[in-house]
C-alpha cells in the first residue's frame, strides 16, 4: 500500500503525457535517485504500454545536475523503453549539462539528444515517418 502511494505521489511530481498519436512527453524535474527513478521507469513503461507509444521524449530541462548516477538512470529508462519498441529522444541538454557529460567521459550510448523539446519532437516525427509542413494558408 506504501509502494503505491509513493507512485501516485511520483506520478503527480513526474506526468507521462501523450502529445501526439504514439509521441510520449517525459519531463524531469528536480534530483534523480535510485528511488525516483525505478518510480520514473515504471510509470513511463506503463504509460508505454497504455498508449502503445513508439516515442518516448524525456525532457532534462528540469534537472540541474548530470553526473554519472543520473546518466546511468536515464539509460536505463531508455533501455527498458526500447525493450518494449519505444525509442527515446532526450531533450533539454543545457551547456552546463553537455559540458558536465563531456568532462567526465560519460557515455550516452545511442540515445539521441537534442537541446529543446521543438527539436526533439521533430526528430519524433521523423520516427513516426510524419512531416510537419506550414499551411500555405
Amino acid at each position: 500500500m506504501v509502494e503505491r502511494k509513493i507512485l501516485d505521489e511520483e506520478l503527480l511530481r513526474t506526468p507521462v503525457n501523450l502529445v501526439w498519436d504514439h509521441v510520449l512527453m517525459l519531463p524531469i524535474v528536480g534530483l534523480l535517485d535510485s528511488m525516483r527513478t525505478q518510480n520514473i521507469m515504471e510509470i513511463a513503461l506503463a504509460k508505454i504500454q497504455e498508449t502503445r507509444a513508439r516515442v518516448l521524449i524525456i525532457d532534462i530541462m528540469g534537472v540541474a545536475v548530470m553526473d554519472e548516477a543520473v546518466a546511468e538512470h536515464i539509460i536505463k529508462i531508455t533501455r527498458a523503453a526500447k525493450l518494449m519498441g519505444c525509442e527515446c529522444i532526450l531533450t533539454g541538454v543545457s551547456p552546463d549539462i553537455a559540458r558536465n557529460i563531456v568532462s567526465r567521459g560519460l557515455d550516452l550510448g545511442d540515445l539521441r539528444t537534442h537541446a529543446t523539446i521543438r527539436d526533439g519532437l521533430e526528430m519524433a516525427f521523423r520516427v513516426l515517418g510524419l512531416e510537419v509542413r506550414k499551411s500555405e494558408g
